[in-house]
């Protein structure tokens, strides 16, 4: 249960510290007094947004804290889920600084939103008008049915499989476009690889053919420069580098042992014959690989031409992107190739996903029809204890083929609120004081079913008055003794019933409004509850009659 709110620098709210007991609270006030402001600060508890429009002073952050015993709610596996330190008396907290930014704590331990909202949702459940409107939603309705028939489990295999599903069809889809795409391309790029393939491109050919060319070009002009060359380096006597150099060697080592120097002469022209005659050879065994050959000369210009057809076709600047181009196209054909198979298994797998999904969509409505009965049960009977005994109240669920967050089903709520007078569906013919009396029959049927700590009605005795508005605090009473109840009520029968009773109201300190709240005595809540009934003039027999309504529901 909530045992205490604590509230710092809130909308208009300075500092306060509200404690809770178990049972029934009624809070009351006059209409803008903060009674909503209350529930907006607790609402952040809940995981709701927030923003720098909540502080009150804006140099300082807001804050606020709310401390929940939770002995005996077999919370622990929960808080060993999220690795939060269990703690009997749970501290819940919300700071948002002058910048807008949010944190949050459970137990002093910092956690993100979702987990607050989690832990929180397991604690505390707010109903308001809101709520009530809510009832015109399919999806809401289903919600309440789910509640009511403890399919949490159901749902949530549905949902998890539902998600799978979803995300495979997904991954079906592109997987699909990707080869549409490729398919477009295949027989392109098998062409391409065919023609490159044939081709046989070596990645430095090219350079390789074109020196060649050169050369076979020239071949006549090389061979004449070079035989000439051979000639002048020829051993044999006559004017020839080679003799010439041999008589320099001959002389040189005649000198070589008159000095050094003489030495070095000789050893200079010894290297100087060796390598000539090195040089002679090299060039001698040139000329002799030098061919003339028309033939290949053409075939080697055939080839080049073919290179840069090639090159000038597919936009490559040289066989090394010719050569990258080719190993691009296969991996694109050998990827096709592996995405055909895959897809073929992919879509086995979604088609095997999808009837799974179906098979749990088909589990949740059968425990939703076979639950209905008894919510309709249930429904009339309280229904008739808030005096509406000649209600009926129906549950249409209809089967489509369409898969959705909530299963398959769609649901309407049918009502009548008169005999003699068909059900029909309750968003459109039930007034506002009768959607209030619905909605807080659903509420408290689902919190039976339901293990919730705390339930808060923000104002939903919209529409009420008279002896409904007794019964309607008769059943927030009733549901007190299995749930703590805080009620925000106009209604003085409801706040009657309150084992505790909460004034919030407007006070002016220094010319600036602050929200307050205070516990009111037995005699105030006479005085509080005449009001209500009679309004700022309230008159004795007002005061008399609050005090017997006071004293009558006490008793209850």
């Amino acid at each position: 249960m909530l045992t205490s709110l604590q509230i710092e620098n809130y909308a208009i709210i300075r500092s306060l510290k509200i404690p809770f007991q178990e049972g029934l609270t009624a809070i009351t006030g006059e209409t803008g007094a903060g009674k909503s402001i209350l529930m907006g600060a607790l609402s952040l508890i809940l995981g709701n947004r927030a923003d720098t429009d909540v502080l009150f002073d804006k140099s300082r952050k807001c804050i606020v804290e709310a401390a929940f015993d939770i002995r005996g709610l077999n919370l622990q596996p929960w808080f060993n889920h999220f690795d939060l330190d269990y703690q009997e008396e749970t501290l819940i907290r919300r700071e948002i600084n002058e910048h807008g930014k949010s944190r949050a704590f459970i137990n002093d331990t910092p956690v993100n939103l979702a987990t607050m909202k989690t832990i929180a949702s397991l604690l505390v459940d707010i109903h308001s008008q809101h709520q009530t409107l809510m009832l015109q939603s399919a999806s809401f309705r289903l919600q309440l049915i789910d509640q009511f028939a403890q399919n949490q489990q159901l749902v949530s295999d549905y949902k998890q499989a539902l998600q799978q599903w979803r995300t495979k069809k997904n991954d079906l889809d592109t997987l699909k476009q990707k080869c549409e795409q490729a398919a477009l391309k295949y027989d392109y790029n098998t062409f391409t690889i065919g023609e490159l393939e044939k081709a046989a491109i070596q990645p430095d050919e090219q350079s390789l053919i074109e020196q060649r060319i050169k050369e076979l070009s020239h071949a006549e002009s090389i061979k004449s420069h070079l035989y000439n060359a051979v000639m002048l380096l020829s051993e044999q006597e006559g004017d020839n580098i080679l003799y010439m150099l041999k008589s320099v060697q001959n002389d040189c080592h005649a000198l070589e042992n008159l000095g050094d120097e003489y030495d070095s002469f000789r050893q200079r022209v010894d290297n100087l014959l060796a390598e000539t005659q090195d040089l002679s050879y090299e060039i001698s065994r040139k000329n002799d690989n030098i061919e003339i050959n028309p033939e290949m000369l053409e075939q080697l210009n055939n080839r080049l031409d073919l290179l840069f057809s090639l090159q000038n076709k597919y936009h490559a600047r040289n066989n090394e992107e010719l050569l990258a181009l080719l190993e691009t196209l296969r991996n694109e054909v050998d990827a096709y190739s592996d995405d055909r198979g895959q897809l073929s298994e992919m879509e086995q797998e979604t088609v095997l996903l999808e009837k799974k999904v179906w098979e749990l969509a088909k589990n949740v409505t059968a425990s939703r029809k076979k639950a209905i009965p008894a919510l309709v049960n249930a429904m009339e009977e309280r229904l008739r204890k808030l005096g509406m005994s000649e209600s009926k109240f129906r549950v249409d669920l209809q089967e489509t083929d369409e898969l959705r967050e909530t299963g398959s089903d769609l649901v309407t709520f049918l009502f009548s609120a008169n005999a003699g007078i068909a059900p029909a569906d309750m968003s459109k013919i039930a007034s506002g004081g009768e959607m209030s009396r619905i909605m807080l029959c659903l509420k408290s049927i689902i919190t039976d079913s339901m293990y919730l700590p705390t339930i808060i009605f923000d104002e939903i005795d919209t529409g009420i008055s008279g002896e409904t508005a007794s019964k309607v605090g008769q059943m927030m009473q009733q549901l007190s003794q299995k749930h703590q109840v805080i009620a925000i009520t106009h209604l003085p029968q409801i706040a009657a019933r309150g084992r505790q009773h909460y004034l919030v109201y407007k006070q002016v300190l220094d010319n600036q409004t602050y929200t307050n709240i205070k516990t009111l005595n037995m005699q105030e809540r006479e005085q509080m509850l005449a009001t209500m009934m009679s309004g700022e003039n309230r008159t004795e027999t007002a005061v008399a009659t609050a005090r017997e309504l006071l004293k009558s529901s006490q008793k209850q």
